[in-house]
Parts: structure tokens; sequence; C-alpha cells
């Protein structure tokens, strides 16, 4: 009786504890590439407070904004029964409708499957006319029919609300808060003013950034729309100011010392018996939203609040977060880029253009993430965007289908004398425009490269001669094609090499 009293009275402080706790209101959040951080804002009248935050959060992240206004601050986390937040009330509730219908309906197939199994063992009586012996077993296999024809009309039943339940089971299990069995108290008093501010993490939060980039082929330039979606269940509901970072503070920072590099003679190895052994002592190292680009585009939004600083990218955004790992869409706004369109033909890779878009010059830092592609407002395809800066590299949209490149060899002959062999080839590129408009290509294409300094290359003709041959022999050509016109580049050269030796080609 003893130590009910005592666990009553746990309880019941507990729960006026919880009653007067104080709700602290969400004023800001931070993403970051792995959760989360959540500023806390509540008023107090006599100095004192005592905050609860859901079991979310990790209560080693909880900071006090100006701590230096605080005395005795209490940070702990403590245990409670399963807390659902009122947006999903409604599916807990028909969770547990189904729940207890599959209970009844279980309940109702144990007492048909018993009846079953007396009608099967039950004998007609014995003491009574042939007449009534066969009422008896009319009624008998009337009511087992009966109940088998309702036994399976009920497993049918009870496999339909299963799967129903179990869809809702998931769905709970995957919107419900993390660590809903405990809660984080933040207690202590403050010493000047009523305005109490701390912030907490939370690891269950996630966010991506997204573009749609538009390229006006002609110009150059791309209409890009950025936006990010972001989702976190910690079972709290913000709308507000929404900051979004590449990178997370580093939890320890520390500069390493350059360590001496020491040499010494290495220690041969000696045999002893069948074992081998090294003298030296180890040494142990530490270690889809489509838009054309014409009359009808839609207005055009502001330009994103994008920041670069030395450690860290940010974008800010404004939108509401639900607490029940629900995506939400952050629209940040459009910005143009400029940029400098190269069709460009590999053969070795594939027959029609790649269109590419150079931004070497581009002084605006992009956020690394997917971008959905259009090309004079057209779908091209999709892509993936790195951290672009003064050197970036250039952004792929695609392939030009009407701009195509043929490669044939030219017919080589392979001969030998007394002293060496000889290989003659080489090949054409046939370069087509296909479109009904000017347009200037890049063609990339490559020479072989002698390793052995007994094969010696030739190169005989190359017409026309290429803008670039680079030290790994690799030849660019920019050509200038009128519409429908296609122009023939010609490479030919000779490798000679020993006349016992065989050539081996290889990349």
């Amino acid at each position: 009786m003893k130590r009910l009293l005592v666990l009553s009275i746990m309880i019941l402080c507990l729960t006026v504890n919880l009653a007067y706790a104080d709700i602290p209101e969400i004023t800001a959040v931070d993403f970051y590439p792995n959760g989360a951080k959540f500023i806390f804002t509540l008023r107090t009248e006599d100095g004192t407070f005592n905050a609860e935050i859901p079991g979310a959060f990790q209560a080693g992240s909880v900071r006090m904004i100006d701590p230096n206004n605080f005395d005795d601050v209490k940070i702990f986390r403590q245990s409670r029964e399963e807390w659902i937040p009122e947006s999903l009330e409604a599916m807990k509730k028909e969770l547990e409708s189904h729940k207890q219908t599959l209970r009844e309906f279980r309940t109702r197939q144990s007492a048909l499957e018993h009846t079953l199994t007396l009608l099967k063992n039950a004998e007609p009586p014995t003491r009574t006319d042939a007449k009534d012996i066969i009422a008896y077993i009319q009624m008998s296999e009337a009511m087992k029919e009966s109940s088998e024809n309702e036994l399976a009309e009920l497993k049918l039943k009870i496999d339909e609300v299963s799967k129903q339940a179990e869809i809702l089971q998931s769905e709970l299990d995957k919107r419900k808060p993390v660590n809903s069995d405990s809660f984080i108290q933040i207690s202590g008093h403050i010493k000047s003013g009523n305005e109490i501010q701390f912030e907490a993490f939370t690891s269950n939060a996630k966010w991506k950034p997204e573009y749609t980039m538009n390229l006006d082929s002609h110009e150059g330039r791309i209409s890009t729309r950025i936006q990010s979606r972001a989702s976190q269940n910690t079972g709290l509901d913000y709308t507000g100011n929404v900051t979004f970072h590449t990178k997370r503070p580093n939890e320890n920072v520390s500069a390493q010392e350059l360590k001496p590099l020491k040499v010494s003679i290495k220690q041969k190895e000696r045999s002893r018996g069948n074992v081998m052994y090294d003298e030296a002592v180890p040494m142990v190292i530490e270690e889809r939203n489509y838009y054309a680009m014409d009359s009808a585009a839609p207005k055009r939004a502001p330009e994103p609040q994008m920041q670069a600083t030395l450690s860290d990218h940010v974008i800010a955004g404004r939108g509401t977060l639900t607490g029940d790992n629900i995506e939400a869409l952050f629209m940040h706004g459009e910005l143009e880029l400029n940029g400098t369109v190269i069709l460009e033909l590999i053969p070795e890779h594939r027959s029609d253009a790649y269109i590419l878009v150079s931004m070497d010059n581009k002084n605006t830092a992009l956020i690394p993430g997917d971008a959905e592609l259009l090309v004079d407002g057209m779908p091209a395809g999709k892509t993936s965007i790195p951290e672009y800066g003064l050197s970036q590299k250039k952004i792929v949209f695609g392939y030009a289908p009407q701009i195509t490149v043929k490669k044939d060899p030219v017919i080589s002959t392979t001969g030998s004398s007394w002293f060496s062999g000889t290989n003659s080839g080489g090949f054409t590129l046939k370069v087509t425009n296909g479109t009904n408009e000017h347009r200037r290509v890049t063609v990339r294409d490559i020479l072989p490269i002698p390793t052995d300094e007994r094969i010696k290359l030739e190169v005989k003709r190359i017409d026309p001669a290429p803008k670039e041959r680079d030290r790994e022999n690799k030849l660019t050509w920019e050509i200038e094609l009128d519409a429908g016109e296609t122009k023939t580049i010609l490479v030919d050269y000779t490798l000679s090499y020993p006349s016992n030796e065989e050539l081996q080609f290889s990349r």
C-alpha cells in the first residue's frame, strides 16, 4: 500500500507538472543536410519557466540563447504514453476501429470453427426412430453448410480489414513523431526580461533543392526557378521563415599540426623455419512544372534570397511545415543565368550533338540539387547540379537529334619491310545540320598516342585543320553549318613500328 501511495503521488506530481508546462512557440527553422534546428520562444510573468518539446529533438542539442541571462537551467528527457499530434488523431482512431473490428471478426471466427468441430464429431441419437434421425442429419448438415458459408465470408472480410489496417499502420508509423513515448523538459529562471529563447536540433528532418531550368538556345539565357522540398516529423506544425543550409556547423573543430616525416632503413626480413618475420616494430597510423518562354509565360517571381559564405550556402524561404513527415514545397523565386550554348559532337560517344551551356564566368553560386531541363520551353531531361562557382563546369541540357556526325574509317593498309611495319589509317567525319537555321558546332575526336618509342605517328593530312590539338592528341574543330548543310572532316595518318611487332590499341 505504501509503494502504491508513493507511485500515485509521483503520477499526480507529473500530471500537475505537465499541466503547468509552458508551450513554446516556434519562431524560426533552419534546415541542414542531416536535420533541422528549431528556435523556440516563450514568455514568463514571474521569471521562471518550465517548457516541454517533443522527444524527436535531441536533449543534448538544446541551447539557451543568451545563456548568461539564465539561472538553474535543467534539461532532461522524460517518458510518457505515446503522443500522437492532433493532425494524426483521425488516422489513429480509424486504425483502432479496424483493430476492434478484427477482434470481433476473429472472435466470431473462433466460435464458427468451434461449432463446425462439434458438428463434425456429433453423432445422431440412437434411441429414436428413422424419421427423427433423418431430421437430425438434415438439420446438422444445414447448420454445417451455413457455418461454413459464414466462415468463408468472414475470412474474406478479415483479409480485407487486415490489409486496410496494415496500410493505416504503415502510414501512421511513417508520419508519427519519432520517440513519441518521451518528451524533453526545459526549466529554469530568467534574470532580466520575460522572453525566453532556446534552440533544439532534430535529425528527423530533411530537405533538397530542385531547379527548373529553361534554356533559350539562341541567346544562352537560362531562366531558372528554384524550389525546395522539406519535411519533418517532430509532431509540431510551423508556418513562417525557413532557412536552408548546405552544411551543418561542425561539432568539433580543431587545427591539425603538420607532423615530421621520418625515414629509416627498412629492416630486411629473416626466415625462421617456415615463418617470415620483420625485425622492425610495426607503426600505428592514426587516422513537374513545364513553362514556355513566350508571352504566355507566367509573371517572373522575385529573385531568391541566396547567400554564399566561405563555409556554407544558404537560401531563404517561407511556408508551412506540418510535423507529420508530409513533404512541403517552398518556392524561392527565379533568377536568370547567362551562358554560352555549345553544340558538341563526339562520335566516339554518340551520333547526335550534346547541348552544353558553358557558364565559366558566372558569379552566382548554386546550391547542389536536381534539375528539370527544358530547351526553348520543351522538356529535355533531368540532371544533377553540382555546386557552382567561378570555375563552374558545363551543364548538359540534353541532345540535339537533328545535328549529327557520322564517322567512317579511311581504308587502311598494313604492310612491312625488312626493317619496319606500317599502318596507314584515319577517318572521315560527316557533320550534318538538319535544322532550318545556321548553327555553329564543336566536333571532338582523337589521334592515337604512341606509348612506345618504337612507334612513330606521322600525320599526313587533317582537313580542315583543327582549332586545337592538345598534348593528348585530342582534336577540336569549330564548324559553321548552314541549314541542311553537311561538311566533311578528313584525318589521315600513318603509324610505323618494328616489323616483328603487332599494334595494340587501348583506352
